[in-house]
């Protein structure tokens, strides 16, 4: 028997499905939270349907959205489904439709992508893979002269626990750049907003302790993967999983559920065969019978899926190494690779200005158009600025004024360096043809030029007048 073979046949060894049910509940409790969370801040109505423009991906212009009843009515369908996973109940109908559900909401608009649901959307579909619901399901009291099995094969666990190291392995690669490196940013910038006022302000914000943050969040990231995997070294850096997912949580309020739910996913290093024997230890047990081996046809749809599903894993979120600039400065290549909280901006004034044919200049009421979401988004990708400026430009040619310019005053600081516009003020952003090829044709220098200066006095007069309301730093999520 060759090695291969070997270590397929591990692969499709069955193993114990409680933990692996434990985690189905928990991910499920955890995901039911979120969208509810998602209900209560109305994101129906103010982030998919409100808006007067979507800014979907590219290649996927042509998912759109439905109208207020039949999102309302997704939504819903994706809580409950949620629910239903938690209980293994219908899980394979409520996989599929939680997974489709999200799927679909998260392509809608790429202002509400946020690497966590990015996640979940992943480990839904490598749920509609996996039997999760063989152990402490409704399924197995309902059907169960057809679920006798207790088993799932090995494969389960290590698909999963493979894409929880590349979340935070890639995390670790996204972090060596100058800014984090060399400058500490953003982390100094996150310590300085968290501390602002409190009695530890001078103690968060030193150097030593930013130092430690910085990099030690990139060992971290780098290294846990492997530390949770080797089985000698696995209970000693739990404490320190814990620690670094806790205080990402006090940090940063933008990231959901995402530091419990990689707190819960620890339990995918732990071999099945210990979680067994520590629950058989305490009365827990099984009561079934291990599952038929897995015909040929199966082990090889199986091992091709994995395969093309990891390797397009591994590739997809390097693709910023093909691309000129600053990855993190023109976010094109940043969605999708696991570049987390490696940059920060901090929005001083985002207003965009219509100019007609005699050249007089009016002010875009943005909020009759776009949500304060999308706002604070075009001031970090360039594409959804000029996006917003040439649907400004069609809309205004449908009100009888074909040719109008577009153009910004946004105000940014980006990782800590200063004031500067995004965009000339005097640039026509509708004019612009976006070539994500060539980032470098079109997208600001990361070094400002004189034209992208903001005088001292404009910077005072938006201090002094509150020219906009208070926004909160735009992240890299």
């Amino acid at each position: 028997m060759t090695a291969i073979s070997r270590w397929t046949d591990r692969l499709f060894e069955h193993t114990d499905a409680r933990a692996l049910a434990l985690l189905r509940i928990l991910m499920g409790g955890l995901l039911f939270y979120e969208m509810s969370y998602y209900h209560s801040i109305r994101l129906v109505d103010m982030g998919l349907v409100g808006p007067k423009v979507l800014f979907p991906y590219e290649g996927f212009t042509w998912v759109r959205p439905f109208g207020k009843a039949a999102m309302d009515a997704i939504l819903a369908t994706m809580a409950f489904s949620r629910l239903a996973i938690a209980a293994g109940l219908l899980y394979r109908v409520a996989t599929v439709l939680f997974f489709a559900g999200f799927t679909y909401v998260l392509l809608l608009d790429r202002c509400i992508y946020n690497n966590h649901f990015y996640l979940f959307a992943l480990l839904a579909f490598l749920f509609t893979l996996i039997p999760a619901h063989r152990a402490w399901s409704l399924d197995r009291l309902l059907f169960k002269a057809r679920m006798t099995s207790t088993t799932v094969p090995r494969w389960c666990w290590w698909a999963l626990r493979l894409q929880v190291v590349i979340v935070y392995f890639y995390g670790g690669i996204a972090k060596m750049n100058p800014d984090w490196l060399v400058h500490m940013q953003p982390m100094r910038s996150a310590l300085e907003a968290a501390a602002r006022g409190g009695a530890l302000e001078g103690l968060l914000t030193s150097m030593p302790v930013v130092a430690f943050f910085t990099y030690g969040g990139l060992l971290f990231d780098l290294a846990v993967g492997p530390l949770l995997w080797w089985k000698r070294s696995r209970r000693y850096i739990l404490p320190f999983v814990l620690l670094f997912n806790l205080t990402n949580h006090l940090l940063f309020d933008d990231i959901g559920v995402f530091p419990f739910f990689m707190i819960a996913a620890t339990i995918l290093f732990f071999d099945p065969e210990e979680v067994a024997a520590f629950l058989d230890r305490r009365g827990v047990r099984s009561g079934g019978a291990p599952s038929a081996p897995a015909s040929p046809a199966v082990r090889g749809t199986v091992l091709a899926l994995l395969a093309g599903y990891f390797t397009f894993q591994l590739l997809f979120p390097l693709r910023w190494l093909l691309l000129p600039g600053d990855v993190d400065w023109t976010s094109i290549g940043q969605r999708f690779s696991w570049r987390m909280k490696v940059s920060t901006r901090d929005p001083l004034r985002i207003a965009y200005f219509v100019h007609d044919e005699q050249g007089n200049k009016r002010p875009v009421a943005l909020d009759r158009f776009i949500n304060n979401m999308q706002a604070n988004v075009s001031a970090y990708d360039p594409r959804v600025a000029v996006r917003f400026a040439r649907w400004m430009k069609e809309e205004m040619a449908r009100r009888g004024f074909p040719n109008v310019r577009v153009t910004s005053e946004i105000i940014i600081r980006h990782n800590g360096r200063p004031a500067r516009y995004l965009f000339p003020p005097d640039e026509d952003l509708a004019a612009i043809q976006p070539d994500l090829g060539h980032p470098e044709r079109w997208v600001p220098p990361l070094e400002p030029g004189p034209e992208h200066r903001v005088p001292p006095s404009e910077l005072e007069r938006i201090r002094r007048e509150a020219a906009i309301p208070a926004r909160r730093p735009v992240r890299a999520r």
